[in-house]
């Protein structure tokens, strides 16, 4: 009975040692006293990361750690690129920095401006090295929409209008489909900060996004922003057809210095010389300070607006006068 105990009592020693080492490696499973600078290149996967580091010694006991990661299901899709691991970093530590945009050494900054469309996106990004434009303007294609984008059929893009305009941290190699994430959790962000400051009508909120569009594109000019979108609301409340050259230029998918009469007749959904109302959806992705212009419109009668001389917009109620500065500043 003596010699049972004894067993038993070593045992019990002998697993409490086990899970004390255990937990040991899992907390601290690097053993260099520098600071990690790790580089995951196409087809590497956390395992082979792993075998890598533990190769070089900078790891121990790698056979706890891989079954640590089997056991508890532990997230494994890994990013590209070079990334900085602390030394102290826990095994659940290294694989969120492997497995999170954010803290690699390549990210690379990309600017998307205001008014910019999905095509323009996809070249800014594909001339940043991080994917390929014809590959994010798939997955802009393929990529499931939240319940308050407008899904339509007639749409160029659905997701056009609702990829915020912002300075973003990506990497190249990254996947459109977490690329959209980014800019459309941007965007609902933004909409938030906007329904704090003045409570917004949701399920306006498509004609919202549209209207801020064409103004985005039709004026750069803090100060005309407001009166431009009255100039719109004035004309959809006479049902007037917008006529916005910007809407044109959309359905043409092309920029021109100049338009004429025929470029006007273009058949699309988009163009407002053609159809009543609003487009079918949105021409560019707008800033917050269009959405906020179309939230809170100027109080104005105009009904027409063209660009004068000086760079600015001449805005007038008169169809005559409108016809008169539009001869002087265009030629016709």
């Amino acid at each position: 009975m003596k010699k049972i105990g004894l067993l038993m009592g070593v045992l019990i020693v002998c697993v409490l040692a086990g899970i004390f080492q255990y937990k040991k490696i899992i907390q601290h499973p690097i053993v260099t006293t520098k600071d990690l600078h790790v580089n995951v290149k196409n087809g590497d996967t956390l395992y082979s990361i792993l075998d890598d580091l533990n190769q070089n010694g900078a790891i121990k006991n790698l056979s706890i750690i891989k079954f640590y990661i089997k056991k508890n299901g532990v997230k494994s899709n890994i990013h590209t690129g070079k990334f900085f691991i602390p030394k102290d970093a826990t095994v659940n530590k290294i694989i969120t920095i492997l497995t999170t945009v954010g803290n690699e050494e390549d990210v690379i900054k990309v600017t998307v401006p205001e008014g910019f469309d999905i095509n323009e996106i996809a070249k800014v990004l594909q001339e940043k090295g991080i994917i390929k434009s014809e590959k994010f303007i798939e997955s802009c294609k393929t990529y499931k929409l939240p319940t308050y984008i407008h899904e339509d059929a007639n749409r160029k893009f659905n997701l056009e209008g609702f990829l915020f305009p912002a300075t973003y941290e990506f990497k190249a190699g990254m996947s459109g489909k977490v690329i959209i994430k980014s800019m459309v959790d941007k965007f609902y962000s933004t909409i938030n900060e906007l329904n704090k400051e003045k409570p917004i009508d949701m399920k306006k909120l498509d004609d919202i996004i549209i209207l801020a569009s064409i103004v985005e594109r039709e004026t750069s000019d803090a100060n005309e922003r407001t009166k431009v979108a009255s100039v719109f609301y004035n004309r959809l409340d006479k049902d007037i057809k917008l006529q916005s050259c910007a809407t044109v230029l959309y359905s043409l998918g092309k920029h021109k210095e100049k338009l004429y009469n025929s470029d006007l007749k273009v058949k699309s959904p988009y163009n407002t010389y053609k159809v009543e109302g609003l487009p079918v959806g949105p021409i560019c992705n707008p800033g917050k300070a269009s959405i906020k212009a179309v939230l809170s419109p100027a109080k104005t009668k105009y009904l027409y607006f063209v660009l004068d001389n000086d760079g600015k917009h001449f805005f007038t109620d008169d169809y005559n006068e409108f016809l008169k500065v539009k001869a002087v500043t265009q030629g016709f």
